[in-house]
């Protein structure tokens, strides 16, 4: 979860260097914004989000795709600019893509054209293709416990195809995120 805030951030660093952008507090806090995008999206599109080991579920709707990014680029081509189109859409595609991997359970990267879950390093395969939602769902009732907060960002258990050092990055994310949020002069 964490990470999305520092790739959002991350894009926006780089891409704000390219374009010779002002990189500011504000500037990398919409980065970060962006990147948590889909998931903030998500809780308006999703009638079945719940907070436990189903939590995954928030990730099957438009939010998680390929193609939001895609209408988000060509909305902010027609009204601001190419360079803020490319930043954002990068900043939210960010998003779907860190969701293949680490403590997720897939997601549905075409929807809706096609109802495939996917994710990436999971059962010793570089690409994993859950057939169907109840597949998946199989998996997390064999795997997943209740509460999948505790479990993957204060416990060392990592979660079924995730390695130990995923686990890792999560906090050092958070702490790199708010540590470039701040201004040049409190760090």
């Amino acid at each position: 979860m964490f990470e999305h805030f520092l790739a959002g951030e991350l894009i926006f660093i780089l891409f704000g260097k390219i374009f010779g952008l002002d990189i500011t507090p504000e500037f990398l806090l919409l980065g970060a914004f962006c990147g948590w995008f889909p998931d903030f999206l998500s809780f308006f599109l999703s009638k079945r989000v719940k907070y436990d080991k189903w939590f995954h579920s928030h990730r099957d709707n438009f939010s998680h795709t390929i193609f939001l990014p895609l209408i988000v680029f060509v909305i902010l081509c027609f009204s601001v600019n190419l360079e803020w189109a490319l930043m954002v859409s990068l900043a939210i595609l960010s998003h779907p893509i860190l969701d293949l991997y680490g403590i997720g359970w897939g997601v549905q990267l075409f929807l809706p054209f096609s109802d495939d879950i996917y994710k990436i390093f999971y059962r010793h395969k570089i690409i994993y293709i859950f057939d169907n939602e109840e597949a998946r769902n199989a998996d997390v009732e064999k795997y997943q416990t209740n509460n999948w907060f505790k479990r993957a960002y204060f416990s060392f258990k990592p979660c079924r195809g995730t390695p130990w050092w995923w686990l890792l990055l999560e906090w050092p994310s958070l702490v790199l995120a708010i540590y470039l949020v701040l201004p040049i002069n409190w760090r």
